[in-house]
C-alpha cells in the first residue's frame, strides 16, 4: 500500500504572514511549487496558494506588493498523516474541494501533497496496468 509520504513534496516550503503576496508569488515561482505553509511566530497558520493569488489578488486587480499573505491564506491548513493510505488523501480532497493539503508526522507538517502529486501515483497505477 502507498503513503501519502511517498508522494508529498519535501520540504514544505514556508512564508511568513506579513510577507507579501509578491513576495509569495515569487517564492513559489523559484522554487516550482504551487503552495506555500503561511507561518506567525513560528506556527503554521495557514497556507497561500496559486489560486489564492490569481482569484484574491490578479483577478480583483489589488497590487501584490502592497497585499499582505495573511489577508489571502486558507486557513487553518487541512492536514493527513503521512503514513496513511494516498487513497485516503484522494477522497479526503476531493470531499474537501482542495487542492493541496498538508501532510504530517508527529503533528508537524513535513510535507504537501497536491493535486499533481496524485495524478503522478495514479497514472503510475495506470502505467502498471498496462
Amino acid at each position: 500500500m502507498d503513503e501519502i509520504g511517498d508522494y508529498m513534496a519535501t520540504p514544505a516550503l514556508r512564508i511568513e504572514a506579513d510577507d507579501t503576496a509578491q513576495d509569495a508569488a515569487a517564492f513559489m515561482e523559484g522554487n516550482h511549487v504551487g503552495s506555500l505553509i503561511v507561518t506567525e511566530v513560528g506556527d503554521d497558520i495557514g497556507i497561500v496558494t496559486e489560486r489564492d493569488l490569481s482569484t484574491k489578488v490578479v483577478a480583483k486587480g489589488k497590487d501584490p506588493n502592497q497585499v499582505k499573505v495573511r489577508e489571502i491564506m486558507t486557513q487553518p491548513v487541512l492536514t493527513m498523516d503521512r503514513f496513511l493510505p494516498v487513497e485516503e488523501a484522494n477522497l479526503f480532497m476531493q470531499k474537501n474541494k482542495i487542492r493541496h493539503l498538508g501532510i504530517t508526522e508527529e503533528e508537524k507538517i513535513v510535507g504537501v501533497l497536491s493535486v499533481r502529486d496524485l495524478v503522478s501515483f495514479f497514472s503510475r497505477d495506470f502505467k502498471m496496468q498496462e
